[in-house]
């Protein structure tokens, strides 16, 4: 008869209790003491997020106030300033283990000052254009290369996370800003982030990655609506659907999946709508394509289990 894992813990547990000389009431009051430790460490966390918040909702209504009686100096001290000074916070708490879940609350707020106050200064020491790309692009491509160089010096998950952010956004105004319209624009924007989705989920990073796809997902959707729809080549908006799903499997992503699903279906809609609306088989494709999503949802929810399993 074979022993379970659980049954060899069990005696790999009373061996050392044997060995050690301690007791069942010792080994209780140790696995309470890491109970409570960890119950504590997620209220602390979650207490550190709520105040990060309120610090930053203190400081947008503080500026909201002060904003008109202030001269430009002052108006970019308090944006810029406060911005740099919670970013380079963000970087000196990863020193210290008493402030270290400090860190990523200071670098949302530096990911929100810190492109405000460029903007800021911008708009106090140059003279307005009325072009809003431009400025944009510049703005977006410098927070990216301050955020990169943080990511780099300290290999930190949200320092990643806000650079590929903002270095989408600059991309997306830079495609702007050179004439390259949508939907090519988008559809390049959607696949590359599959691909760098992709490399990132290989590093201890994965965890940001679900955002990425997601949003890549639909705007690759949406952009590969605009290539094909409404045209003699729709029939391919499956295809990129399917591509999805696909990617998926390859991938482990259940965001992804799921997009591809809801992509799916959405295309599904506009095929019965295009192609089955003004026909006698209206009622008919209304059931097919059903009965087609049930079974689509079914596929999914199998392949989301199958994504599961191979993780754990």
């Amino acid at each position: 008869m074979s022993t379970s894992p659980r049954d060899i813990a069990l005696l790999q547990i009373k061996s050392l209790s044997e060995t050690h000389h301690f007791t069942a009431k010792d080994l209780l009051s140790t696995l309470q003491h890491t109970d409570q430790s960890q119950s504590g460490g997620l209220l602390q966390r979650i207490m550190i997020y709520i105040g990060g918040i309120f610090v930053f909702m203190g400081l947008c209504v503080y500026i909201n106030m002060v904003w008109d009686d202030i001269n430009a100096a002052a108006r970019v001290i308090i944006s810029l300033g406060s911005g740099l000074v919670a970013f380079i916070l963000g970087m000196f708490t990863m020193d210290d283990a008493k402030f270290e879940r400090a860190t990523t609350p200071l670098f949302v707020i530096a990911a929100g000052l810190v492109p405000t106050g460029v903007f800021v200064v911008l708009d106090e020491y140059f003279t307005p254009t009325g072009d809003i790309i431009l400025p944009s692009t510049v703005v977006f491509g410098l927070v990216t290369i301050q955020f990169a160089v943080g990511f780099f010096l300290t290999n930190r998950t949200s320092l990643l996370f806000f650079s590929l952010l903002f270095f989408y956004i600059f991309l997306s105004f830079l495609m702007n800003f050179l004439d390259i319209d949508p939907p090519e624009g988008p559809l390049m924007l959607g696949l590359t982030s599959f691909l760098v989705c992709w490399g990132i989920d290989k590093t201890s990073h994965k965890a940001i990655s679900s955002f990425f796809y997601f949003w890549g997902g639909l705007i690759t959707a949406a952009a590969a609506f605009d290539v094909f729809g409404n045209g003699p080549f729709d029939v391919l908006l499956i295809g990129v659907s399917c591509g999805m799903i696909y990617l998926c499997t390859l991938t482990g992503s259940r965001t992804l999946l799921t997009v591809g699903v809801l992509s799916l279906l959405a295309y599904l809609g506009y095929f019965t709508d295009e192609y089955f609306k003004d026909i006698v088989g209206w009622p008919i494709a209304l059931i097919v394509m059903g009965f087609f999503m049930m079974g689509v949802s079914f596929f999914a929810v199998k392949l989301g289990r199958k994504i599961a399993t191979t993780e754990t």
